[in-house]
């Protein structure tokens, strides 16, 4: 009697280790990929890996770093999110949500992100390190609108003094948000070990150590006290309500938000070189929604009240993006229209 073997484990064994081995294949393309700065070659091939393989956690990890290389953050958003669902026990997806929110100003959720990397991994060297920075992102961003409200406040300049030696001040950086050292983990354990890089060294995850940092929304950055503070509690509440306005335009231009940062103008606006305002609305969409990063600085800004609706604010703008840079002297003639401050006027000097 011939004993007959059954062939099918075999089989399945062989393709399952045919898969893996594709599988492996792929992500390390991905990752040589992201390595030289192809991400969006990268990420094509991550998702025709991912068509045939969605479960593939690696792979995921590696597309959400992808996403957020070729400047689509609200998806890489949505792959990390994910990956905290599937992985709650993983603190590196946790960790890169930390990094876009941060690249986007939002530095509430970034910190609530590092926490929950924390919550799952309490020895995470990195999550620790930028858990730090964000609160030193904070406590920078509240010094300095406490001295937007009271230029004569000593103690807000000396505070954030000391967190611009730090390197906290802001809107200049955002928070630097290193990679995670530990190498990358199986897809069965682990999507990947780095944050934002697609090998284990360390490099910023915000940003290519190479690359200007930027920040996608910022405020301002603080003023030069004056020697006088307001003289009046309705004088500090209006100018509180200018710095507002100031800040929200900076904020909006950074993010490139386009329809808010609009918004910050008056209806009756004036654009400067004779243009119309519908020319002038479609060369400000196209400039600020083209670029891949843009930092707006306020530095200095000077709140002049001319009358109960008219307000000036003068301050040094600073201005980058992919591939230009300057400093103007930048001049805001805002009007108040019923609860809001907006923009009647800009010049640059």
């Amino acid at each position: 009697m011939v004993t007959r073997f059954p062939l099918i484990p075999t089989v399945v064994a062989v393709a399952a280790a045919l898969c893996s081995s594709l599988a492996f294949a792929a992500t390390e393309e991905a990752r040589r990929l992201l390595n030289e700065g192809r991400a969006a070659q990268a990420l094509n091939v991550l998702e025709t890996h991912l068509e045939g393989s969605p479960q593939d956690a690696e792979a995921r990890f590696l597309r959400g770093l992808a996403l957020s290389r070729t400047g689509r953050r609200d998806q890489a958003i949505e792959v990390f999110a994910n990956l905290t669902r599937d992985y709650p026990q993983l603190p590196e997806p946790y960790n890169n949500l930390a990094v876009i929110y941060a690249q986007q100003g939002d530095y509430e959720k970034a910190r609530d992100a590092l926490e929950a990397a924390l919550a799952t991994h309490p020895s995470y060297a990195t999550a620790h390190e930028n858990l730090g920075d964000i609160y030193a992102a904070l406590a920078s961003a509240s010094y300095n609108r406490a001295l937007m409200l009271d230029e004569s406040n000593p103690t807000a300049r000396q505070k954030l003094k000391l967190m611009e030696r730090l390197g906290a001040s802001l809107p200049a950086t955002r928070p630097n948000l290193s990679a995670p050292a530990e190498q990358p983990a199986t897809a069965a354990t682990s999507p990947a070990g780095s944050s934002d890089a697609a090998a284990a060294s360390s490099v910023s995850s915000a940003s290519d150590a190479s690359s200007p940092a930027v920040d996608r929304a910022a405020p301002p950055a603080a003023a030069t006290p004056a020697a006088a503070a307001p003289s009046s509690t309705a004088e500090r509440a209006t100018r509180e309500r200018i710095s507002a306005a100031v800040y929200d335009w900076a904020q909006a231009w950074q993010k490139q938000e386009v329809e808010a940062y609009l918004d910050a103008y008056a209806p009756d606006f004036d654009p400067a070189g004779g243009l119309s305002r519908s020319a002038w609305e479609a060369q400000r969409r196209d400039r600020v929604s083209s670029p891949n990063r843009i930092v707006v600085r306020v530095r200095d800004p000077d709140i002049q009240i001319v009358s109960p609706d008219r307000a000036r604010v003068t301050f040094q703008q600073e201005y980058e993006s992919d591939n230009y840079s300057d400093v103007t002297t930048k001049v805001l003639d805002l009007r108040r229209v019923d609860d809001r401050w907006l923009i009647l006027r800009e010049t640059t000097r």
